[in-house]
């Protein structure tokens, strides 16, 4: 892992998103140029911050460190991210959803 990792990483999923630097660090909370300091290396984030961005995203700290090889798309990890708050009957229907979407059903 890099020095410049998780300003990189946050730039990623922040493009992903569709996200100014200005707009995430709004929504987090922070001063206007929060991620900005972020993203250059100037600052680090506490693991307060990081888990709020964290949150933002959809994913968890588990996700947000993986290497990159391991890196799920953005919008496959906040899906499994939210997996394990479903009960068993959503997650069939979800299982029944995803059958059906890949077989060309509607």
């Amino acid at each position: 892992m890099t020095n410049h990792f998780i300003g990189d990483r946050i730039t990623s999923l922040r493009l992903a998103k569709g996200i100014s630097e200005y707009g995430l660090s709004k929504s987090i909370g922070k001063c206007n140029n929060y991620i900005n300091k972020l993203t250059s290396g100037s600052i680090q984030p506490s693991m307060e911050t990081l888990v709020q961005i964290c949150n933002y995203f959809g994913i968890t700290l588990s996700q947000f460190f993986a290497e990159d090889s391991e890196q799920l798309p953005l919008n496959i990890a906040q899906i499994h991210a939210l997996l394990p708050s479903l009960n068993d009957q959503q997650l069939d229907s979800l299982l029944v959803i995803i059958h059906s979407m890949k077989n060309g059903e509607s």
